[in-house]
């Protein structure tokens, strides 16, 4: 059974646009880069527009639904799949999971982008669609575009990575040979599937011009525009009279997500020894929700601390004397580096961890790709008295030029007027035939 809207907004209707968000996970409160950028964002567009989002979850899950109701015109909820449900623990089901992705090796479909299929979702976005109406549409990321898309209304993906790339690159850094194995079967599965959810929109937008790239490579003449991501730069700001700790170092990111472990278990298999060897007092502070992968409980002990889920990043990250970002694997934009910036933290990072954000190293952050270097850069930091700040200063004078959330929505927003103009012209580049059928079971509201 389709549950009810769990919350509905002001009395009063906005005027603009009335816009469908469809979403694999509720915005509030933002737990991640995922739903920090439709959190955000969706706020944004309720400023000016009738905006409802369609999401899994329900009632008891932990979000702030009441929130969003006040922010939104509307809320629908419907329970989550099997792959989304959280444990006791507080952390998504490993076992259905790994149940679903056995299943895939077997299917012509790719797991990351039918993982997500469900009965009730469908159901329920029929009847929103139907009455009373929508329009415009946004889904949020490829996951979800395995829904019969309904009737004429212009349809926006807002792709939050191109995951095929992702795919690819997170199997190019895996050390054990089966995932690497899966990895590249997934990545290659995903890339035909992306293409087709490509050809079922109006428009797509990416975080970078990077992405916007790939897209226009694998399927020259999409409509494409760039919303970077963007960064709540009043929540993010220096704090006054906070003394850094001399040696301590901070990643933030949760540890449910392929890119972050890795980068966090290369880092401490390769760079931290080296940090530690010159300097013994040097601690790396990982804080995110998500659990402890068993990669990483192998590699405790001194100078590693894990916190877990935390209300709060942002006392964290004022301690340490400096934030890492030791991605080797990853897409979009890197809603951790613009925090850190924001707070005014020298960084230092990979390149993987840089892209997408305007940035140039030397100027406003370290880069660097392999054991030593980063070793380096990490105690120039440290040794180095007047690096540190100002790095700092033009790191956050960098985000409060370039990288407001109003300003991605706005962009956000012409890119919309863009799409309807078109619609209104009866020039529709989304051929949106109905979904094919699907390349495992659907799941219904009561599944397990």
């Amino acid at each position: 059974m389709t549950a009810p809207s769990l919350a509905t907004g002001p009395a009063q209707p906005r005027a603009g646009r009335r816009i469908l968000i469809v979403a694999p996970e509720a915005p509030s409160p933002p737990m991640g880069g995922f739903s920090l950028r439709v959190h955000h964002l969706a706020g944004e567009l309720a400023r000016r527009h009738q905006v409802t989002l369609l999401t899994y979850g329900t009632p008891d899950d932990g979000h702030d639904w009441s929130g969003l109701g006040r922010t939104l015109a509307a809320v629908h909820s419907v329970p989550p799949p099997p792959t989304l449900r959280l444990g006791p623990s507080g952390t998504r089901s490993t076992a259905a999971r790994r149940a679903h992705q056995l299943a895939s090796v077997c299917s012509r479909g790719s797991f990351h982008l039918g993982s997500l299929r469900s009965r009730a979702m469908q159901q329920t976005l029929d009847r929103l669609v139907d009455d009373p109406g929508f329009d415009l549409i946004q889904v949020e990321s490829s996951q979800m575009m395995w829904v019969d898309l309904p009737g004429p209304t212009p349809v926006v993906l807002d792709e939050h990575n191109v995951e095929f790339a992702l795919l690819e690159r997170v199997a190019g850094v895996e050390r054990s040979p089966l995932r690497r194995w899966y990895g590249r079967l997934e990545a290659g599965k995903a890339r035909g599937e992306e293409r087709r959810c490509w050809e079922r929109v109006d428009g797509c937008v990416v975080t970078s011009a990077a992405d916007e790239a790939i897209i226009q490579r694998e399927r020259p003449g999409s409509v494409t525009g760039v919303v970077p991501n963007g960064v709540d730069t009043e929540h993010f700001r220096p704090a006054a009279g906070e003394t850094p700790e001399g040696s301590g170092m901070v990643f933030v990111g949760r540890m449910d997500y392929r890119p972050n472990v890795d980068a966090v278990e290369w880092f401490v298999r390769t760079v931290l020894p080296l940090v530690r060897a010159a300097e013994p007092t040097a601690v790396l502070t990982v804080v995110g929700g998500g659990g402890v992968p068993p990669a990483l409980r192998r590699l405790s002990g001194p100078g590693l601390v894990m916190t877990g889920l935390v209300d709060d990043v942002r006392p964290f990250v004022h301690r340490a004397a400096m934030v890492v970002v030791p991605l080797r694997a990853g897409g979009g934009t890197r809603l951790k580096l613009l925090e850190a910036l924001a707070m005014a933290k020298p960084v230092v990072s990979t390149s993987v961890g840089a892209e997408g954000v305007d940035v140039i190293a030397g100027e406003h952050l370290l880069t660097a790709d392999s054991p030593e270097p980063m070793a380096d850069q990490i105690l120039r930091v440290m040794a180095e008295r007047g690096l540190g700040p100002r790095l700092g200063l033009a790191g956050r004078s960098l985000v409060l030029d370039r990288y407001s959330w109003s300003a991605s929505a706005r962009r956000l927003e012409e890119f919309h007027d863009r799409i309807a103009a078109s619609a209104e012209r009866g020039w529709s580049p989304g051929r949106r035939m109905r979904a094919s059928p699907p390349a495992r079971p659907v799941h219904s509201a009561g599944a397990s």
